[in-house]
């Protein structure tokens, strides 16, 4: 996320963090999709202060997000937040907790593309999100992509803006990163902190 003139917002494809391009928007709007054309869903939002800890004038990420979604139609009371986590690893510790304390039937993880290897990795590879790995072998949870989301709602506003921004130097930078990410998650050199 960003500070843009003074309101914190998700980045868009062509913005970035202290670790590249990521479009965390995109996988916001997909989630408002989601919601607007299924019904009965209930939305998590994540994420504490992550790269921002120890700043107390920045708000976690799991507000932004859920500022953003309402303000996508999304109703409040769809909404959860999460807001401890710091990582891509706290997160779906997380979502492990708040799937067995709700008890949901099924759901799905969004993250944009560039991201599922890593997560997929994470979940396969690390001891301690075993119940996530049980729910998506038993095929209870699914990784998806926010761009097949987009793509799917709103091919015509989103194929362009995908296309650009995965043909940039920027995201291929950032798919190197996450290639890199998932190496290291299956090799067990992988920084979770």
């Amino acid at each position: 996320m960003i500070n843009d003139g003074g309101v914190w917002r998700t980045t868009n494809y062509d913005e970035g963090d202290k670790f590249g391009v990521i479009g965390d928007r995109a996988m916001v709007v997909a989630a408002s999709l989601l919601f607007k054309n299924e019904t009965g869903l209930l939305l998590v939002a994540l994420g504490g202060r992550g790269q921002f800890a120890g700043s107390l004038s920045v708000p976690c990420v799991a507000e932004v997000i859920k500022k953003e979604l309402i303000d996508l139609g999304v109703t409040l009371e769809s909404i959860l937040e999460e807001k401890e986590s710091a990582n891509t690893y706290q997160q779906l510790f997380k979502i492990q907790e708040i799937w067995q304390k709700e008890n949901f039937a099924s759901g799905r993880i969004i993250s944009n593309k560039l991201g599922i290897k890593r997560i997929l990795a994470m979940i396969n590879y690390k001891e301690e999100l075993s119940k996530l790995k049980i729910l998506l072998r038993n095929k209870l949870i699914r990784v998806i992509a926010s761009e097949e989301i987009l793509l799917k709602f709103q091919p015509k506003i989103w194929r362009s803006v995908i296309e650009k921004a995965y043909a940039s130097p920027a995201m291929a930078r950032r798919i190197a990163l996450e290639e890199q990410g998932t190496r290291q998650v299956k090799d067990g050199t992988y920084k979770y902190k």
